[in-house]
């Protein structure tokens, strides 16, 4: 078995002291280290394989440099979160890890609820998907005073924590107005954790409640509702649901609203409103700025979505 590369060896190899080392892999803004030994270092690192312990750096710095992604999954959700938010986990792992985060993503069962990973992991701040108010309140209790959380599609009345949500407002006065006048149409979403965003989603609508369908797991009554309301325009939120419900309905019917950020999935036929700002990018730039300021002035973030051509 091969020895372990330590900082001393690194140190020897380079021809410095082990401190230098330490404060060049560790970029310590403090000490004022000449480039010429810098680049010593890294040379030397990188020649005898030299491995940081991540374990022992975040015990001296009193970071770990990971991110938590929670998701509260209750099993009624048509579309499993970890498909449904996969371009958003694929462009929040690239912005973490070009900003040297490492990023854990786990789900949270609220009717049995593990905190471990908060309460072990020691993580730097946490992104919280989909949380029911109730799921919401016991895992705030479990954070260290402090943790920077960023909340998304989770519409939570508590001005504490930072949160990413749709502009449901201004996303169904466009898709009003791009409907002929006056047209009825039904909506179907995502069956979501979060209770406030089923109300919020009809409330921006302004339908009828039985016009408004939350598709979970259960295919027939999808399949009734669409078959109820087969000679309107159908509005499909996310488009993994919306190719379930083509099974049904001819594409040229349908306008989805994008929220799993990858519209490509659909038809040309298919009427499609995307997202004008990324989600990852929103989220992460609110965690961004909580890891420097944690008890900063950063708003609520509502991200429009638009018609795209």
């Amino acid at each position: 078995m091969m020895k372990k590369t330590t900082l001393r060896d690194v140190a020897k190899e380079a021809g410095v002291s082990v401190a230098t080392v330490s404060y060049v892999l560790n970029n310590v803004s403090t000490q004022t280290i000449p480039e010429e030994t810098r680049q010593r270092v890294f040379t030397a690192a990188s020649k005898l394989h030299y491995v940081q312990n991540l374990t022992a750096k975040s015990l001296s710095l009193g970071k770990t440099n990971v991110l938590g992604v929670l998701f509260v999954s209750t099993g009624d959700a048509r579309i499993p979160k970890p498909v449904s938010y996969g371009v958003f986990l694929d462009g929040l792992e690239r912005r973490c890890r070009e900003k040297g985060y490492h990023l854990l993503v786990s789900q949270i069962d609220p009717a049995k609820p593990n905190f471990e990973i908060i309460a072990e992991r020691k993580l730097d701040g946490f992104f919280l998907i989909d949380a029911m108010v109730q799921s919401f309140h016991a895992i705030s209790r479990n954070l260290q005073y402090g943790s920077p959380l960023v909340i998304v599609d989770s519409l939570i009345d508590d001005s504490l924590f930072r949160q990413v949500n749709p502009d449901f407002q201004q996303l169904f006065s466009d898709l009003n107005a791009s409907l002929p006048t006056g047209q009825p149409y039904a909506l179907i979403h995502e069956h979501m954790s979060n209770e406030r965003y089923h109300e919020i989603v009809r409330s921006a609508s302004g339908l009828d409640e039985s016009l408004v369908f939350a598709a979970t797991s259960d295919e027939e009554s999808l399949k009734q509702f669409i078959q109820q309301h087969e000679n309107k325009p159908l509005v499909v939120f996310n488009e993994f649901l919306a190719l379930q419900v083509m099974k049904y309905l001819s594409p040229e019917n349908l306008v989805v609203v994008c929220t799993s950020e990858c519209p490509e999935l659909l038809p040309e036929q298919v009427t499609k409103f995307v997202f004008t700002r990324s989600k990852s990018e929103v989220a992460f730039g609110l965690m961004s700025a909580l890891l420097h300021t944690p008890f900063g002035t950063s708003e609520d973030q509502y991200i429009s979505l638009g018609k795209k051509d």
